[in-house]
């Protein structure tokens, strides 16, 4: 089993090792889909797109909700802060959100009040065991929380095959609402997952067919669920539930902005000087973001560009065996891992790079695409989920087909070597990115939690 999880691993680094399925749709049919869905959702809410509104309208007083958090979060506070303040940020003051967590932390930039209950065995949040204990803990503390703080809605904002599983539970048994957010489709994550730890093909099946009637299951019993990917949108509205919206991720564009001057003091101080070209990655070192494709990609776009180097920002379960493939590529001297940067942090680091590339062989909506372009950068990604909707091709950037490393290299080097396309992509993308606001998201979650709550509106 040993030898053979090895060689599914090599396997695994290599472009198109793993069979990746077109949907048959095409760039444009994505987009005008995703339009329609939009516009649905946003006359259901009342949002006009691209429009704030006052969010002290229609204001209660007191409202309680609860979520289950995924024991990880913990040992990153200000990461699992931002997350639960992308659903949290449009709230009033007087709201209560009781979090069930890991460890004790303080979370100081939610617009309501927040109370932490620490839950055990939460202190190894990648062991199997230790989770589903974590998970059963969660219900029996969750629903003394409910009782005791007269809690009216549960919710989770990630995981929602175990979290989502736990905040329903708590719900059921205490007579409350239960909101489900949909973050990815976990099936192909765990496909993947398996696949790479070389479990044989019916084994993978099983599990899919398994994780797949579990979802049915808590989705068509929550009260509501949202996500934020269109793909994920039509799936589970067309074949589970038809009580979902669709919330794109909100991005900060006070925040992730032009910063000249910091980019080039950073730039300075990583690569020793401020005439080196940067291609930069952000986000989760995992097989479905396939930075393999993306080395074999920049071996190709080194032979012509020797002053180019390749940023890879983030951690995750393929760290090691991404510094032995750029070893044995040849390039390691030219790629510089960088691990795990706060988010807060990142406006410099996308702002010194001349291209942003997401090599991804399924994507839903993504944050770092639309952080990159309210930056000003080029963007090249492959067109799979919703990236074809924020991606004009050819306009705010490129788009090539999953595993193609020639393709991805062909599109980075003609943003490198066209200096006056790469300055109209980014203007074109800032444009774009700005009608994303994450208070016009926030309002669309105040709006449905105000919802789900009508059936406590005596209690107020």
């Amino acid at each position: 089993m040993a030898k053979r999880r090895e060689k599914d691993r090599l396997n695994m680094t290599k472009p198109g090792s793993i069979k990746w399925k077109s949907t048959g749709t095409s760039e444009e049919a994505v987009k005008e889909t995703t339009r329609s869905m939009l516009r649905a959702e946003s006359e259901k809410f009342n949002t006009p797109l691209g429009k704030i509104l006052p969010h002290r309208e229609g204001k209660m007083t007191n409202l309680k909700l609860l979520a289950v958090q995924d024991p990880a979060r913990a040992f990153n506070p200000k990461s699992g802060e931002r997350q639960i303040r992308e659903m949290l940020i449009s709230l009033d003051e007087s709201w209560e959100v009781h979090l069930l967590q890991s460890r004790p932390v303080k979370y100081k930039n939610l617009p309501c009040r927040c109370k932490i209950h620490q839950v055990p065995f939460g202190l190894r949040p990648h062991s199997p065991l230790f989770k589903a204990l974590y998970l059963l803990a969660s219900v029996v503390i969750g629903v003394r929380i409910v009782k005791k703080h007269g809690i009216h809605i549960t919710f989770c904002e990630a995981g929602h095959l175990y979290l989502g599983f736990a905040a329903l539970l708590i719900a059921r048994l205490t007579g409350r609402k239960c909101l489900i957010r949909v973050n990815e489709d976990a099936i192909i994550t765990l496909k993947l997952f398996l696949k790479r730890e070389g479990f044989p093909d019916p084994l993978i099946r099983l599990f899919e067919i398994v994780g797949r009637a579990l979802e049915r299951l808590i989705l068509r019993q929550a009260d509501w669920v949202v996500t934020h990917g269109p793909m994920d949108y039509v799936r589970i509205k067309s074949t589970i539930t038809d009580k979902i919206s669709l919330i794109p991720l909100g991005i900060d564009t006070k925040k992730f902005k032009p910063v000249p001057k910091r980019a080039l003091k950073l730039k300075r101080k990583i690569l020793g000087d401020e005439v080196k070209r940067v291609i930069l990655y952000v986000g989760r070192l995992s097989p479905i973001k396939d930075l393999p494709t993306l080395f074999h990609a920049f071996k190709r776009v080194l032979k012509d560009h020797e002053d180019v180097v390749l940023i890879v920002i983030g951690s995750g379960v393929e760290e090691g065996n991404y510094h032995k493939l750029v070893k044995e590529l040849g390039i390691a001297d030219k790629v510089l891992f960088l691990g795990f940067i706060p988010n807060e942090k990142l406006p410099p680091y996308y702002n010194m790079a001349d291209v942003y590339v997401l090599p991804s062989l399924y994507e839903e909506w993504s944050n770092t695409i639309m952080e990159a372009m309210a930056c000003g950068v080029p963007v090249v990604a492959t067109a799979v989920g919703a990236n074809p909707w924020l991606v004009n091709d050819g306009e705010t950037g490129f788009l090539v087909p999953p595993c193609r490393p020639d393709l991805l290299a062909k599109r980075i080097s003609a943003i490198l070597d066209d200096p006056q396309l790469a300055e109209r992509m980014a203007k074109n993308a800032r444009k774009l990115v700005r009608k994303y606001d994450i208070r016009i998201a926030g309002q669309s979650y105040r709006r449905i939690m105000l919802k789900l709550a009508g059936a406590y509106k005596n209690s107020w």
